[in-house]
Protein backbone atom coordinates (compact mmCIF):
# COMPACT_ATOMS: atom_id res chain seq x y z
CA UNK A 1 0.00 0.00 0.00
CA UNK A 2 2.94 2.31 0.91
CA UNK A 3 4.42 1.78 -2.39
CA UNK A 4 1.25 2.36 -4.36
CA UNK A 5 1.08 6.00 -2.67
CA UNK A 6 4.25 6.81 -3.22
CA UNK A 7 3.97 6.26 -7.24
CA UNK A 8 0.18 7.81 -7.62
CA UNK A 9 2.34 11.04 -5.54
CA UNK A 10 4.77 10.65 -7.96
CA UNK A 11 2.70 10.69 -11.15
CA UNK A 12 1.01 13.39 -9.67
CA UNK A 13 3.95 15.65 -9.81
CA UNK A 14 5.25 14.33 -13.20
CA UNK A 15 1.70 15.58 -15.10
CA UNK A 16 2.11 18.85 -12.76
CA UNK A 17 5.43 19.29 -13.76
CA UNK A 18 6.24 19.76 -10.33
CA UNK A 19 9.29 17.94 -10.41
CA UNK A 20 10.59 18.92 -13.78
CA UNK A 21 10.86 22.56 -12.23
CA UNK A 22 13.29 21.67 -10.20
CA UNK A 23 15.98 21.79 -12.74
CA UNK A 24 16.13 17.79 -13.94
CA UNK A 25 17.96 17.88 -16.88
CA UNK A 26 15.48 16.82 -19.68
CA UNK A 27 16.16 17.82 -23.50
CA UNK A 28 14.39 20.67 -24.83
CA UNK A 29 11.69 19.26 -27.15
CA UNK A 30 8.18 19.63 -27.88
CA UNK A 31 7.20 18.21 -24.50
CA UNK A 32 8.39 20.95 -22.95
CA UNK A 33 10.36 21.88 -19.77
CA UNK A 34 8.69 23.27 -16.43
CA UNK A 35 10.43 26.87 -15.49
CA UNK A 36 9.28 28.40 -11.85
CA UNK A 37 8.32 32.09 -12.26
CA UNK A 38 6.42 33.80 -14.26
CA UNK A 39 8.29 34.42 -18.01
CA UNK A 40 8.62 37.65 -19.48
CA UNK A 41 10.85 36.57 -22.39
CA UNK A 42 12.78 34.15 -24.26
CA UNK A 43 16.00 34.31 -26.74
CA UNK A 44 18.37 32.00 -28.14
CA UNK A 45 22.01 32.40 -29.12
CA UNK A 46 24.02 31.39 -32.41
CA UNK A 47 25.95 28.81 -30.14
CA UNK A 48 22.79 26.96 -29.52
CA UNK A 49 21.89 28.06 -26.03
CA UNK A 50 18.19 29.06 -25.59
CA UNK A 51 17.63 31.56 -22.73
CA UNK A 52 14.72 32.47 -20.62
CA UNK A 53 14.09 35.63 -18.41
CA UNK A 54 11.56 35.44 -15.73
CA UNK A 55 9.69 38.61 -14.33
CA UNK A 56 12.40 38.76 -11.21
CA UNK A 57 15.14 39.04 -13.43
CA UNK A 58 16.18 35.89 -13.21
CA UNK A 59 18.06 34.62 -16.23
CA UNK A 60 18.40 30.68 -17.02
CA UNK A 61 20.76 29.25 -20.09
CA UNK A 62 19.16 25.93 -20.97
CA UNK A 63 21.72 23.85 -23.54
CA UNK A 64 20.42 21.59 -26.23
CA UNK A 65 20.47 18.54 -23.79
CA UNK A 66 18.37 20.86 -21.12
CA UNK A 67 20.59 21.03 -18.34
CA UNK A 68 19.93 24.98 -17.05
CA UNK A 69 21.91 27.32 -15.63
CA UNK A 70 21.02 30.24 -13.83
CA UNK A 71 22.41 33.28 -14.77
CA UNK A 72 22.31 36.68 -11.49
CA UNK A 73 21.54 39.79 -13.18
CA UNK A 74 23.07 42.44 -10.95
CA UNK A 75 20.68 44.84 -9.18
CA UNK A 76 22.57 48.62 -9.80
CA UNK A 77 21.37 51.80 -10.35
CA UNK A 78 19.88 51.03 -13.99
CA UNK A 79 17.11 49.45 -11.59
CA UNK A 80 15.34 51.82 -10.09
CA UNK A 81 13.02 48.90 -7.92
CA UNK A 82 12.31 45.54 -8.22
CA UNK A 83 9.31 46.20 -9.70
CA UNK A 84 11.34 47.87 -12.68
CA UNK A 85 11.00 44.47 -14.96
CA UNK A 86 12.30 43.83 -18.28
CA UNK A 87 9.93 43.52 -21.05
CA UNK A 88 12.26 41.81 -23.20
CA UNK A 89 15.51 39.90 -24.50
CA UNK A 90 18.15 39.67 -27.56
CA UNK A 91 21.52 37.11 -26.88
CA UNK A 92 24.41 36.79 -28.68
CA UNK A 93 27.15 34.50 -28.12
CA UNK A 94 28.72 36.89 -25.12
CA UNK A 95 26.04 39.05 -24.07
CA UNK A 96 22.14 38.94 -23.29
CA UNK A 97 20.56 42.70 -23.82
CA UNK A 98 17.14 43.75 -22.30
CA UNK A 99 14.41 46.46 -22.67
CA UNK A 100 11.74 47.38 -20.99
CA UNK A 101 9.59 50.23 -20.64
CA UNK A 102 11.03 52.50 -17.90
CA UNK A 103 14.08 52.21 -19.15
CA UNK A 104 15.08 54.47 -22.31
CA UNK A 105 18.04 51.90 -23.00
CA UNK A 106 19.39 48.66 -24.28
CA UNK A 107 20.84 47.08 -20.95
CA UNK A 108 23.74 44.38 -22.17
CA UNK A 109 24.73 41.69 -19.47
CA UNK A 110 28.11 39.30 -20.28
CA UNK A 111 26.77 36.16 -19.76
CA UNK A 112 29.76 34.74 -18.68
CA UNK A 113 31.36 37.71 -16.77
CA UNK A 114 27.40 38.67 -15.39
CA UNK A 115 28.52 41.09 -13.09
CA UNK A 116 27.87 44.84 -14.55
CA UNK A 117 24.40 45.91 -16.49
CA UNK A 118 25.56 48.40 -18.25
CA UNK A 119 23.56 50.73 -20.04
CA UNK A 120 23.14 52.49 -23.72
CA UNK A 121 21.25 55.19 -23.19
CA UNK A 122 18.61 56.42 -26.24
CA UNK A 123 16.48 59.08 -27.60
CA UNK A 124 14.88 60.23 -30.67
CA UNK A 125 14.69 63.80 -31.45
CA UNK A 126 15.75 64.54 -28.04
CA UNK A 127 13.19 63.00 -26.36
CA UNK A 128 13.62 59.72 -24.47
CA UNK A 129 11.65 56.48 -25.65
CA UNK A 130 10.03 53.26 -23.78
CA UNK A 131 11.20 50.41 -25.68
CA UNK A 132 8.82 47.29 -25.05
CA UNK A 133 10.66 44.83 -27.88
CA UNK A 134 13.98 44.00 -28.66
CA UNK A 135 16.05 41.96 -31.66
CA UNK A 136 19.65 41.54 -32.58
CA UNK A 137 21.23 41.81 -36.12
CA UNK A 138 24.52 42.33 -37.68
CA UNK A 139 24.40 46.54 -37.85
CA UNK A 140 23.35 46.45 -33.69
CA UNK A 141 19.47 46.31 -32.78
CA UNK A 142 15.82 47.21 -34.08
CA UNK A 143 13.55 48.09 -31.20
CA UNK A 144 10.15 48.45 -30.92
CA UNK A 145 8.25 50.98 -28.62
CA UNK A 146 5.05 51.66 -26.37
CA UNK A 147 4.11 53.77 -29.16
CA UNK A 148 4.40 51.13 -31.82
CA UNK A 149 7.19 53.03 -33.61
CA UNK A 150 10.12 50.63 -34.79
CA UNK A 151 13.45 52.26 -34.63
CA UNK A 152 16.98 50.44 -36.10
CA UNK A 153 20.05 51.42 -33.72
CA UNK A 154 23.81 51.21 -34.49
CA UNK A 155 26.18 49.89 -32.18
CA UNK A 156 26.89 53.68 -31.10
CA UNK A 157 23.25 53.94 -30.18
CA UNK A 158 22.18 56.03 -33.19
CA UNK A 159 18.89 55.38 -33.67
CA UNK A 160 16.68 55.76 -37.20
CA UNK A 161 13.19 55.20 -37.44
CA UNK A 162 11.40 52.53 -39.61
CA UNK A 163 8.81 52.65 -42.08
CA UNK A 164 5.34 52.27 -40.23
CA UNK A 165 4.45 48.69 -39.17
CA UNK A 166 7.71 47.65 -39.68
CA UNK A 167 8.34 44.17 -37.62
CA UNK A 168 11.26 44.08 -34.86
CA UNK A 169 13.02 41.49 -37.00
CA UNK A 170 14.52 42.65 -39.90
CA UNK A 171 15.59 40.48 -43.14
CA UNK A 172 18.80 38.94 -44.05
CA UNK A 173 19.91 42.24 -45.66
CA UNK A 174 18.58 44.29 -42.33
CA UNK A 175 16.29 45.59 -43.96
CA UNK A 176 11.96 46.28 -42.92
CA UNK A 177 9.59 43.31 -43.54
CA UNK A 178 6.73 45.60 -43.45
CA UNK A 179 2.92 43.30 -42.21
CA UNK A 180 -0.29 44.84 -43.89
CA UNK A 181 -2.21 46.32 -40.86
CA UNK A 182 -5.96 45.43 -40.27
CA UNK A 183 -8.36 48.07 -42.22
CA UNK A 184 -11.87 49.09 -40.03
CA UNK A 185 -14.53 50.16 -42.02
CA UNK A 186 -17.70 52.21 -41.93
CA UNK A 187 -20.12 49.40 -40.97
CA UNK A 188 -17.94 47.98 -38.56
CA UNK A 189 -16.58 45.35 -40.31
CA UNK A 190 -12.52 44.17 -39.93
CA UNK A 191 -10.28 43.56 -43.41
CA UNK A 192 -7.43 41.45 -41.75
CA UNK A 193 -3.90 41.73 -42.89
CA UNK A 194 -2.73 38.69 -45.41
CA UNK A 195 0.37 40.79 -47.20
CA UNK A 196 3.91 41.37 -46.03
CA UNK A 197 5.85 44.07 -47.92
CA UNK A 198 9.56 44.77 -48.17
CA UNK A 199 10.72 47.70 -47.36
CA UNK A 200 10.29 49.39 -51.08
CA UNK A 201 6.59 48.85 -50.64
CA UNK A 202 6.88 45.82 -53.42
CA UNK A 203 5.10 42.22 -52.02
CA UNK A 204 6.93 40.32 -50.66
CA UNK A 205 4.85 36.97 -49.21
CA UNK A 206 1.18 36.77 -49.00
CA UNK A 207 -0.36 34.30 -46.49
CA UNK A 208 -2.70 31.02 -47.19
CA UNK A 209 -6.13 31.93 -47.10
CA UNK A 210 -7.44 29.87 -43.48
CA UNK A 211 -9.71 27.53 -43.55
CA UNK A 212 -13.36 28.93 -43.23
CA UNK A 213 -15.13 29.62 -41.06
CA UNK A 214 -11.28 31.30 -39.77
CA UNK A 215 -9.20 33.72 -41.46
CA UNK A 216 -6.30 35.46 -40.85
CA UNK A 217 -5.95 37.98 -38.30
CA UNK A 218 -2.42 38.50 -37.79
CA UNK A 219 1.11 38.00 -39.07
CA UNK A 220 4.30 37.92 -37.73
CA UNK A 221 7.91 37.93 -38.92
CA UNK A 222 10.18 35.50 -36.88
CA UNK A 223 13.57 35.62 -39.16
CA UNK A 224 15.56 34.20 -41.60
CA UNK A 225 16.82 30.83 -41.69
CA UNK A 226 20.11 31.26 -43.33
CA UNK A 227 20.81 27.77 -43.05
CA UNK A 228 18.03 26.98 -45.54
CA UNK A 229 17.77 30.74 -46.88
CA UNK A 230 14.04 30.72 -45.92
CA UNK A 231 11.64 33.43 -44.56
CA UNK A 232 9.73 32.25 -41.31
CA UNK A 233 6.33 33.86 -40.43
CA UNK A 234 3.42 33.09 -37.49
CA UNK A 235 0.43 33.86 -38.85
CA UNK A 236 -2.40 33.81 -36.47
CA UNK A 237 -6.17 32.08 -38.05
CA UNK A 238 -9.31 32.62 -36.16
CA UNK A 239 -13.15 33.11 -35.81
CA UNK A 240 -13.72 33.78 -32.81
CA UNK A 241 -11.56 34.43 -29.24
CA UNK A 242 -11.57 30.84 -28.39
CA UNK A 243 -10.35 29.29 -31.44
CA UNK A 244 -6.88 31.02 -32.41
CA UNK A 245 -4.95 28.66 -34.65
CA UNK A 246 -0.89 29.27 -34.72
CA UNK A 247 0.58 28.27 -37.99
CA UNK A 248 3.94 28.74 -38.37
CA UNK A 249 5.76 29.26 -42.76
CA UNK A 250 8.91 28.51 -43.92
CA UNK A 251 8.97 30.60 -47.03
CA UNK A 252 11.37 29.92 -49.68
CA UNK A 253 13.26 33.70 -50.37
CA UNK A 254 13.41 33.57 -54.29
CA UNK A 255 9.89 32.20 -55.25
CA UNK A 256 7.96 32.40 -51.92
CA UNK A 257 6.71 28.99 -52.56
CA UNK A 258 5.74 27.77 -48.73
CA UNK A 259 8.65 25.01 -48.17
CA UNK A 260 7.14 23.61 -45.18
CA UNK A 261 4.49 24.75 -41.96
CA UNK A 262 3.52 23.09 -38.73
CA UNK A 263 0.59 24.03 -36.46
CA UNK A 264 1.57 25.13 -33.20
CA UNK A 265 -0.47 25.63 -29.76
CA UNK A 266 -1.37 29.08 -29.38
CA UNK A 267 0.20 30.82 -26.21
CA UNK A 268 -2.55 31.63 -22.81
CA UNK A 269 0.71 33.22 -21.28
CA UNK A 270 -0.19 36.98 -20.17
CA UNK A 271 2.10 39.71 -20.04
CA UNK A 272 4.84 38.76 -22.40
CA UNK A 273 5.75 40.59 -25.40
CA UNK A 274 6.76 37.72 -28.00
CA UNK A 275 6.01 34.45 -26.39
CA UNK A 276 7.64 32.42 -29.88
CA UNK A 277 10.77 33.13 -31.64
CA UNK A 278 13.05 31.27 -33.93
CA UNK A 279 16.23 29.93 -33.51
CA UNK A 280 19.61 29.89 -35.50
CA UNK A 281 19.45 26.53 -35.85
CA UNK A 282 16.10 27.13 -37.56
CA UNK A 283 14.20 25.60 -34.99
CA UNK A 284 11.04 27.20 -32.92
CA UNK A 285 11.07 27.79 -29.44
CA UNK A 286 7.86 28.88 -27.47
CA UNK A 287 6.49 29.64 -23.87
CA UNK A 288 3.01 28.14 -22.17
CA UNK A 289 1.53 28.61 -19.04
CA UNK A 290 1.44 25.37 -16.63
CA UNK A 291 -2.43 24.59 -17.04
CA UNK A 292 -1.65 22.73 -13.20
CA UNK A 293 0.04 25.83 -11.80
CA UNK A 294 0.42 28.94 -13.89
CA UNK A 295 1.27 31.41 -11.45
CA UNK A 296 4.34 29.56 -10.46
CA UNK A 297 5.73 27.84 -13.49
CA UNK A 298 5.59 27.56 -17.15
CA UNK A 299 6.35 25.39 -20.29
CA UNK A 300 9.32 26.09 -22.65
CA UNK A 301 8.95 23.67 -25.82
CA UNK A 302 10.59 23.55 -29.16
CA UNK A 303 9.41 22.77 -32.05
CA UNK A 304 10.73 21.45 -35.45
CA UNK A 305 10.11 22.54 -38.86
CA UNK A 306 10.58 18.89 -40.23
CA UNK A 307 10.79 18.15 -44.03
CA UNK A 308 12.51 21.24 -44.90
CA UNK A 309 14.72 21.44 -47.91
CA UNK A 310 17.24 24.07 -49.32
CA UNK A 311 15.24 26.25 -51.84
CA UNK A 312 16.46 25.78 -55.46
CA UNK A 313 18.81 27.88 -56.73
CA UNK A 314 19.03 29.74 -60.55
Amino acid sequence: MRKLFFAALFGIMLSSGEIMADNVKQPLNENGLYIKGVCKAIASSPDGYVYVLTRDKRLIRIDYDGDQKEIAIPFNKEIKSEDDYFCDMAVDTKTAYFCGYNYSSILALDVNNPKELKAMNLSYENKPINPMIISRNIDGWCLKDFDFRTFKVDKKGQMTLLPDSTEVVLDKKCQSVIVEQPVFTEEGKTIFPKKVFKEDKSVRWVAPEAEAPKQVTSIEYLGFDIDRSLDVYLVKAASGELDTEVTIYAVNNTNNSIVSKKVIPNSSLNFIMRYCKLTTDGSIIAVYADPQNPDEQFILKKFELKGIEPPNKG
